[in-house]
């Protein structure tokens, strides 16, 4: 039965990867000899400009969903880590639905920051990014009788050895939404590019970071929980009309919609 089975060639670099569109093993087979070990070019490219703004401050339901994603922690066990940590002096109180702070808090958060810098494992020695407080508080009317989570943090209470671990998980997570709340805007340019190598045709979908914003923080935080490994950003790639990348590498993989 002939193999009816479809292929790509992946063309590398040192600085970006590239593949072809699917076809049969043979074409895809001959597509890597031409273009293994030769150069290629940026014929086509479209940029777009991407503005994300900083997620919000964590409420319960927020937090939970959050802390299944990283810990993999249930509903139930994470309102049960906050009551505890709440009960010990480290959070406000947990059981509420807003997102936003009192102005009156703006001091304090500032303040908060600050300490927060200096006590999250995977923030030592790295400048923080630049901070937008405001944009966490919210209307008086909203935030009067309950406000979003925030840890309660001297330069004492952490160091205590009272904590477990899944406590101890959660306290830093919430810490670091704090920061992340607080910084600015991540923008950047995904590019959508056509190249061509030995008159070959391959396409490369990539990003360059105009201005880091949250997610400097936020990667940071997932990498120190989670590990590189688990990450599916786009490839970070200076790309741009008439580029030139290579020597090349290709091999081919079978095509997996």
């Amino acid at each position: 039965m002939p193999d009816k089975s479809q292929y790509i060639v992946r063309l590398s670099s040192m600085e970006m990867e590239a593949i072809s569109r699917p076809a049969d093993h043979r074409k895809a087979e001959k597509i890597a000899r031409d273009c293994r070990g030769r150069m290629c070019q940026v014929e086509k490219d479209s940029e777009e400009i991407v503005r994300l703004a900083p997620p919000q401050l964590f409420n319960l339901a927020a937090l939970q969903t959050e802390a299944g994603r990283i810990f993999g922690y249930t509903a139930e066990r994470t309102k049960g880590l906050t009551l505890s940590l709440h009960g010990k002096g480290l959070l406000t109180d947990p059981v509420t639905d807003s997102r936003n702070l009192p102005a009156e808090l703006g001091y304090a958060v500032e303040k908060l920051i600050r300490l927060l810098a200096k006590e999250l494992p995977f923030l030592h020695g790295v400048a923080l990014p630049d901070m937008e407080v405001r944009q966490m508080f919210g209307p008086d009317d909203e935030t009067g009788r309950s406000h979003a989570i925030l840890p309660i943090l001297t330069s004492e209470r952490w160091g205590e050895p009272v904590l477990t671990q899944p406590e101890r998980n959660l306290l830093h997570l919430i810490g670091s939404r704090v920061i992340i709340a607080a910084a600015s805007t991540y923008i950047c340019i995904n590019h959508k590019s056509q190249l061509t190598c030995n008159y070959h045709t391959f396409y490369l979908e990539c990003c360059r970071t105009r201005q880091a914003g949250y997610r400097d923080t936020e990667m940071r935080m997932e990498e120190y929980f989670k590990g590189k490994q688990n990450r599916k950003d786009p490839k970070e790639v200076d790309t741009y009309l008439g580029k030139v990348f290579g020597p090349c590498d290709s091999f081919v993989e079978q095509w997996k919609e």
